[in-house]
């Protein structure tokens, strides 16, 4: 095992974020479908509490856990044949050991095969019912390949967390596979059932995966149009034939679109997700690029639809004013409806404000402090430490501070 840097204490935001109380819960109004593949974590009764757990251990950006993944000579076969599929290895989480965990390969742009820096998903319940780690079904684990600063994830979903907006917790592992060592990885909380209970106080929702669910087995994209709404993959929930995904799309096209939109989808969250995006320069999320996103149907409480963000590793790497208008059919529809539009400027000064206060700079600053002996010995890391680490995080320290100002301007002139 590694010997591990000395801890930083944690800021202020994280602490806060951490103690962030679950909301009440909400009688089930849909059975849920245990079959669905993509949720693995273990099923209990939904009590409408959020059981205790040490997570925030586990997604701390001030600790670095030990992943180490053994892989037989076929397991690595089949991964280089279909790296998206689950083979079978042996995974040690900081000493303690899983012999039967499923190992895949993920990412799109970022993919990378075991010869390079590949990034993976654990799932500790593929192949042994119920086995979980600790209660968590799975782990992902990111390169972070397309991240200067090694700190875009974690920041970036703090700012979600800071405006009210679900949210992954972020921490880091050092991952070895078969005693090889492939450096420091992202750890990304998963959005699974556990997660839902906590953002939405329950677990009786769908939650689908959209953008491109199937890649890179298919490049079928998933959104709100006729064509595309049948590419969704159901994550979690209870299979309504993409009923759901249907009720936004007959909104979208009614004279009232703002009362009937509202009816199926909760627009100020969406407001919210997307002037976040817009501040986290997430010009690869939803509402700018129709990709890496997650919705979230809550079938057990409001009944309406929301955002869930995910791959948040590009942001913070453009500020471009196109930002301002969304070219997605939901957030171009929103802002192309007077009565829709104006909920941008009603809710700006209020998500900027919860954004500013979060301290995110602090966060910046803490985290990468604490990384950067972990990014001068990755051996297959891109960074370099000595020649632009420092350029690196002081160009996103000045995004962190200058960017409400940015936004201000755009949304204020739409």
């Amino acid at each position: 095992m590694l010997p591990l840097p000395l801890p930083l204490p944690l800021p202020l935001p994280l602490l806060l974020l951490a103690c962030e109380p679950a909301r009440p819960g909400v009688e089930p109004q849909a059975e849920v479908n245990e079959e669905l593949p993509g949720d693995t974590s273990p099923p209990t009764e939904d009590t409408g509490e959020e059981p205790a757990d040490d997570y925030d251990g586990i997604y701390s950006p001030t600790e670095v856990h030990l992943v180490d993944i053994e892989l037989s000579d076929e397991a690595k076969r089949l991964l280089r044949r279909t790296p998206q599929e689950y083979v079978e290895g042996a995974v040690s989480v900081d000493g303690e050991r899983f012999e039967r965990v499923g190992v895949r390969l993920k990412g799109s742009g970022s993919f990378q095969d075991l010869n390079g820096k590949a990034a993976f998903k654990l799932d500790f319940n593929r192949f042994v019912p119920d086995q979980s780690f600790h209660g968590k079904g799975k782990l992902t684990l990111n390169n972070m390949l397309h991240d200067a600063t090694q700190v875009h994830e974690v920041v970036a979903y703090a700012a979600f967390a800071a405006a009210g907006l679900p949210y992954s917790r972020v921490g880091y592992a050092w991952v070895t596979v078969n005693d090889v060592e492939y450096g420091l990885y992202s750890n990304v909380e998963t959005a699974d059932r556990d997660y839902m209970e906590r953002h939405f106080g329950h677990r009786e929702g769908n939650l689908y995966e959209g953008g491109y669910p199937y890649y890179p087995d298919s490049w079928n994209h998933a959104d709100f149009t006729p064509a595309e709404a049948e590419y969704f993959q159901l994550e979690s929930g209870s299979d309504v034939q993409w009923a759901d995904v249907h009720s936004v799309i007959t909104a979208m096209k009614a004279d009232d679109l703002d009362g009937e939109l509202s009816k199926v989808v909760d627009l100020d969250q969406y407001v919210r997700f997307q002037l976040v995006e817009a501040w986290t320069g997430q010009w690869d999320g939803y509402a700018f690029a129709s990709n890496n996103y997650r919705i979230y149907f809550d079938h057990g409480g409001t009944g309406l639809m929301s955002m869930v963000p995910t791959g948040l590793d590009y942001c913070f790497t453009s500020g471009e004013s196109r930002l301002a208008r969304a070219s997605s059919p939901l957030g171009a529809a929103c802002q192309g409806d007077e009565v829709c539009r104006a909920r941008f400027t009603a809710m700006l000064d209020e998500t900027l404000a919860k954004v500013d206060a979060a301290e995110l700079t602090e966060l910046m600053r803490t985290t990468s402090a604490f990384i950067e002996p972990w990014v001068s010995r990755d051996p297959r890391g891109y960074v370099n430490v000595g020649r632009t680490l420092d350029t690196d995080l002081r160009q996103m320290e000045e995004w962190v501070e200058s960017r409400s100002a940015q936004v201000d301007t755009w949304y204020r002139r739409e």
